[in-house]
């Protein structure tokens, strides 16, 4: 919303005549836009709108009637509904340029043919097969016509179909619907599609994972996966910090990225969870490590190395020599980190005028500063001493920012 204001105002700004094109079109560039775009209307958006109501309606009409109508005409009107709605969506596509409400209809109208004509042939042996028909059938229209809603729709039909496919075989055809997505969202500059995309990435990942705990080797218990976890949010940090590989997306994923490491790591700002993590059976041959540490070269290639080697051999340390007598030392070492993380946060707020990022480093610390307060680490001496150790990191962060704002 704030990114839709400046651009409206710059846009005003020009038209009064406040600024010239120039500048005009220097300062909507940083937001990814230009004075010959098309003024924002919501038309696309009911009309999006209204196609998922008129598809869940025909879902639910052809349900309630269903038993009543006989097998030949259930299926013939099921394949002529499909490709009606389909053709006329390519028609309009190839004459006008438009046509991805037809095609998001038909999208709804083939997923709906799929799961009935099995349920009327009994062939719901593997239903996962269904759904992976249904997003091979939205791929080639979402890729003509780049249109978003029917790129998320696919990958969200995809998502699912990963989901309840891997406990048969791996998910290959993923990659592709992720390919896919990412094109359209490129494309059409899309943060929504750009940021369920990696989210279904790092659900893939994980799934693939998991594969090579049910080998012959390493532990009998996927607890490497929280490894492999941590080293992909070091990796997301990294992107966070590239927001122009992603355009729209690039802004969302600086405020989100950080709400999500804030989400992971302050559970391990409790004593008992350090315990119970460093009671797992460790080992080197744990997949998870590895896959970890691959994933945290990458992080330190595009721009995060120090906090990729930091964490690659925190990794190895809990991975090989993690005690359980350990856990305060640990405990306190994240406390310090994700107070270190807030004071990042607040100043590249500050700098940027990114109200999310600054409020999501002011939270951390207030968030912090409660869970200490009523969890004591160490009884309450031990608590004391943190929360001084805490105090005087801040004062210090303080004192050095008052020195970068008065140096010439």
């Amino acid at each position: 919303m704030r990114r839709f204001l400046l651009r409206r105002a710059i846009r005003a700004w020009f038209a009064d005549g406040d600024i010239d094109r120039a500048t005009a079109e220097r300062l909507l560039a940083r937001y990814g836009a230009t004075l010959d775009d098309p003024a924002p209307s919501a038309l696309g958006l009911v009309v999006a709108l209204a196609g998922l109501f008129l598809g869940l309606a025909l879902l639910l009409v052809v349900s309630a009637n269903w038993q009543t109508l006989p097998r030949e005409l259930r299926l013939a009107g099921l394949m002529a509904l499909t490709a009606t709605l389909n053709g006329v969506g390519v028609a309009r596509y190839l004459r006008r340029g438009a046509g991805a409400f037809w095609l998001l209809l038909g999208g709804f109208a083939y997923g709906a043919s799929i799961m009935l004509i099995g349920q009327m042939y009994h062939l719901g042996e593997h239903y996962a097969g269904g759904l992976l028909l249904w997003a091979l059938g939205l791929l080639a229209p979402a890729l003509l016509t780049r249109g978003r809603l029917l790129a998320l729709l696919m990958l969200v039909v995809a998502g699912f179909w990963m989901v309840t496919h891997h406990r048969y075989g791996w998910p290959l055809w993923m990659p592709l619907f992720l390919a896919a997505a990412f094109l359209v969202a490129r494309y059409r500059d899309s943060a929504v599609l750009t940021l369920a995309g990696l989210a279904a990435t790092a659900l893939w990942l994980n799934l693939m994972l998991t594969w090579v705990y049910a080998t012959d080797f390493g532990p009998e218990a996927a607890e490497g996966l929280l490894s492999f976890n941590l080293a992909l949010l070091v990796l997301a940090l990294a992107l966070a910090g590239r927001p122009g590989w992603f355009g729209a997306a690039g802004h969302g994923l600086s405020v989100w990225v950080p709400r999500l490491t804030l989400a992971m790591l302050m559970p391990f700002t409790f004593v008992d969870v350090w315990r119970r993590y460093l009671a797992l059976a460790w080992t080197w041959m744990d997949p998870g490590l590895w896959a970890g540490l691959a994933v945290l070269v990458v992080a330190a290639l595009m721009g995060r190395p120090l906090l990729a080697t930091v964490t690659a051999v925190a990794l190895v340390v809990v991975h090989t020599g993690g005690l359980l007598d350990q856990a305060w030392l640990w405990a306190v070492a994240l406390n310090l980190l994700v107070l270190v993380l807030a004071l990042r946060w607040l100043r590249l707020g500050l700098q940027q005028g990114e109200a999310g990022l600054f409020f999501t480093g002011l939270g951390a610390i207030l968030l912090l500063a409660l869970l200490r307060y009523l969890d004591l680490i160490g009884g309450y001496l031990g608590a004391a001493a943190l929360f001084a150790g805490m105090a005087c990191l801040l004062l210090l962060a303080a004192f050095y920012w008052r020195r970068r704002e008065v140096r010439p």
